[in-house]
This record gives C-alpha cells, structure tokens and sequence, in this order.
C-alpha cells in the first residue's frame, strides 16, 4: 500500500509539472477557441460555429461562450446539443478560467485530451452522450475544485482511474453507459465526503461492491446496476441514512436485500 502510495504522489508531481502552461491571457482563450473550432465538423445546417466563431469579433460574444465580467476570460464553454462532430482539440486545456464544460448531446469522438487536467477552476463537466473512446484521462484528479463530473452514454473503456476518487469536492460521478470494467477503489469514499449521486450501471465493472462506500454519508442515488458486481451486498449500505434510490440489478450479487434495507 505504501509503494502504490508513492507512485501515486510522483505521478501525480511529474504531472503537475508536466500540465504546467506558461503565461496565459486573453489572446489565449481567442487562440484556443479557433483551435477547437477547427477540430469541430459540424452538421448544423446554420453552420454556427462557422459563421459566429470568427477574427474580428469578441470571442465573448460568440455563441456558448460566456466570460467573466472582470475580464475577458473563457468562464463557460457551453456547446450543448448543436449537433457537433469531431474530437476535442488539446487547446482546451488552454482556457484557464474556464469553470463550466457542457458538450452534452453532440458526436464528439476520439479521446479526452488529459490537458484538460490544466482547468483547475472546473466546476462541472458534462461531456455526456457523445463518441468519445479511449481511457478516463488520470488528470482528472488534478480538478479539485470539481463537483460534476458527467461522461456517461460514451464508448470510454479501461478503468476508472483512482484519482477521481480523491476529489473532495465531487458531488456527481455519471460514468453509466460505457464500457468501462475492473474493480472499485476498497476506500473509494474516504475522501468523497459530498458525494449524492454515483451513477456506473451499464458497465463491466467486477469484483465485491466495497464496503468503504458507508463513507459516503450524503449519497442519495447509487446505481451499479447491468454489470459484473459479484459477492455479498455490504450490510454497510444500510448506514447511508440519506439513499433515495439504488439500483443494483443485473449483477452477481449475493445476500438478503432485505436485511440491508431493514
């Protein structure tokens, strides 16, 4: 445990320094804006992007953008459901007062880039319903100020990565509808103390549900179900006094529900 403890502070040093970006202004967030722009095809018939993402205008007047009102900063990079296409171009990793992501219900693909580990103002990321593959970047452990984290209803494999589950301030994980597999951190709550809704059903998640998930004392919506969870149900989730809903279905548990529930 000590070693796996090490690693994890190195790695996560090496990548601090690697993440590092040199001095960043307003000319950045324009430059970085066009980079993503030029990764996106969109299928839009009014070719928003193309016509509204262009030199010569503010970029904080363009189309979901919004900046902040002390300075032209990228705050919110809103492109919900506009009918993209395309993958996410590694400049976004650039805007570095960016505090909301939403490209939610377009056909983005490829992977996410791990310099979105630079957004240390991230606030909540929704990248839900798209085509994105690959791997959960490790990076992520890097947003701490992070309280949604939603990529469900994607094609992301490999497991999820420890770092997440460091994250303090999360209070939603949706990682359902992927093909995510491996097992779930033995202390994955330790240190999720604001964690409500954990949504991974729909997955080839394995091993035993771990009993450490009693840590998360504010959850309200736990859903595991449709993957390859095996062995007892933890009489511990009987201490999670604020649970509205679980789904647990379509797994290979074992044990009396109903002693857990009693």
């Amino acid at each position: 445990m000590g070693k796996q403890a090490n690693i994890f502070f190195i790695f996560f040093y090496l990548m601090k320094i690697f993440l590092v970006a040199s001095p960043l202004n307003s000319s950045t967030d324009e430059h970085s804006l066009l980079a993503i722009k030029s990764h996106i095809i969109t299928s839009d018939p009014n070719n928003i992007l193309a016509t509204n993402w262009s030199l010569g205008t503010n970029f904080c007047t363009w189309i979901g953008v919004t900046c902040s009102r002390r300075h032209p900063r990228v705050t919110t990079l809103n492109l919900f459901n506009m009918n993209l296409q395309g993958t996410i171009a590694k400049e976004i990793g650039n805007l570095s007062f960016l505090s909301y992501l939403n490209i939610r219900n377009n056909s983005f693909n490829g992977a996410i880039p791990y310099e979105i580990g630079n957004l240390r103002r991230l606030h909540k990321v929704q990248m839900s319903f798209n085509q994105l593959s690959g791997e959960i970047p490790l990076s992520f452990g890097l947003l701490t100020n992070l309280k949604v984290l939603s990529i469900q209803g994607n094609h992301l494999t490999g497991a999820i990565p420890w770092s997440i589950f460091n994250i303090s301030s999360l209070q939603e994980i949706a990682l359902t509808l992927n093909q995510l597999y491996g097992t779930l951190p033995a202390g994955m709550c330790y240190h999720l103390p604001k964690l409500e809704s954990l949504y991974l059903s729909s997955n080839h998640l394995s091993g035993n549900i771990p009993t450490s998930l009693s840590a998360c004392s504010q959850l309200k919506i736990l859903s595991l179900s449709y993957n390859n969870f095996s062995g007892a149900i933890p009489m511990q989730m009987g201490n999670l006094s604020q649970l509205q809903l679980l789904h647990l279905g379509s797994n290979k548990l074992s044990g009396m529900f109903l002693d857990i529930i009693s």
